[in-house]
């Protein structure tokens, strides 16, 4: 498992430039708001806080979180972002930003106890005991939305978001999550390069027990099929070329989240660093004007902080 360490003056340069440029264009941390996006962005402003130590980081994670309970937030859980087109909840998305308030709340008490509740609120409604977490509800949590089906890789999001917010607090909520363990991690057979790095990083919280290791050696095998050398980046499960913006971005997306679990995982620190030159400085991808997540995502990529084990 990595250690948490302070970015260097070149890395955090990247990190306030990136965060300049969203600040600039009026897209975050003001703009739509997108939990994904959000939960990322708070991690960083914490963790940004918590290597510069100044206060201004600190009260812009509280605003962001703020400003998602006020336009997001539901009677129970969520929504998964302002737009109209993102409708319902996603467990992913709630269990990242569930993730973003129990950092929080190691500065601000009050956000813990946010996070406690927002877990009680969503659990019973997303879980089917034995038979998995539903990936996505309707809005108001009153059924699946159409064609969501219970997803594996949710049930060991939750498992690790809801150790690290409080093992004795979410003890009924994590046995049970406990108990679909055995049978999901050996279906568990992710093809999609974004769930590898969301894989790497969930199992760092768990170093020791079996189920992580066995799905950690499977994702790194599985990515290291997918490097190409040269130039340096993981391949996602499209055919070549990458020749739309679209897919520019999706790839784009792909390796920033890699690099986020490699760097939790403390391995390939080489191909990291690769990776990063490779979008940083000589890939064509272009981002959203109007979205925020691609130059959030570099930040966190760039400088992991908050997001890795204490």
């Amino acid at each position: 498992m990595a250690a948490q360490a302070h970015p260097t003056d070149q890395t955090l340069e990247l990190v306030l430039d990136r965060l300049g440029r969203v600040r600039e264009r009026g897209i975050w941390p003001q703009g739509s708001r997108d939990l994904w996006t959000d939960a990322l962005g708070v991690l960083c402003l914490l963790s940004l806080f918590r290597d510069q130590g100044e206060d201004r980081y600190l009260e812009e994670a509280e605003w962001v979180a703020q400003e998602v309970d006020k336009v997001l937030g539901r009677r129970r859980g969520i929504r998964i972002a302002e737009r109209p087109e993102a409708r319902g909840q996603t467990f992913r998305s709630l269990a990242l930003w569930i993730f973003a308030l129990h950092r929080l709340g190691q500065q601000r008490p009050a956000f813990h106890n946010r996070a406690l509740a927002l877990v009680r609120e969503i659990h019973a409604p997303f879980v089917r005991p034995g038979g998995g977490i539903l990936s996505r509800m309707e809005e108001d949590l009153s059924c699946p939305y159409p064609d969501s089906g219970p997803g594996k890789l949710e049930v060991f999001m939750g498992l690790a978001v809801y150790h690290q917010l409080g093992a004795d607090a979410l003890r009924p909520e994590i046995e049970e999550l406990e108990g679909m363990v055995g049978k999901t991690v050996q279906s568990l057979a992710p093809d999609h390069g974004l769930d590898l790095g969301l894989l790497l990083w969930i199992t760092h919280f768990f170093p020791g027990e079996p189920w992580s290791i066995l799905l950690r050696e499977r994702t790194l095998a599985a990515l290291d099929g997918r490097w190409v050398d040269p130039p340096g980046y993981f391949r996602r499960n499209l055919p070549e070329p990458w020749s739309s913006p679209l897919r520019s971005n999706l790839l784009a997306i792909t390796n920033l989240s890699a690099s986020v679990g490699l760097q939790a995982q403390g391995v390939w620190a080489d191909r990291v660093r690769r990776l990063h030159d490779y979008f940083l400085n000589h890939y064509p991808w272009e981002p959203d004007p109007d979205d925020a997540l691609l130059p959030i995502l570099t930040c966190t990529s760039l400088h992991p902080g908050v997001l890795l084990a204490d």
